[in-house]
């Protein structure tokens, strides 16, 4: 799998995470932004023999910390009224639109 397909898989796959935390009532706290994603790349990396993998386990142990990043950071946009109103006008080419809590129209 490229990276390109890696990223295109980790944008729709945090989307979809963030959605659903969302609904059960999650909220992101500034210790999300660093306590999971560590947990998931020393999960990956010393957990789960990445390291014995050399450079590619490596690298999905920071893709596995990145992807929990994201996901939170996807999280907190949509508590503080940030998030996209389309995810799929991203896939159409066309520029996502961002809500803000002031745009009340």
């Amino acid at each position: 799998m490229s990276l390109g397909e890696r990223f295109a898989e980790l944008n729709a796959a945090t989307s979809e995470t963030a959605k659903t935390w969302a609904a059960q009532g999650r909220t992101a706290r500034t210790w999300h932004f660093l306590g999971p994603p560590l947990r998931a790349f020393i999960g990956t990396y010393a957990g789960r023999g990445g390291w014995r993998r050399g450079v590619d386990g490596l690298t999905d142990a920071v893709f596995d910390a990145y992807t929990v990043f994201v996901a939170y950071a996807k999280l907190w946009e949509r508590q503080q009224g940030l998030a996209v109103e389309s995810e799929e006008a991203a896939g159409d080419g066309a520029e996502p639109q961002a809500t803000s809590k002031s745009d009340t129209r």
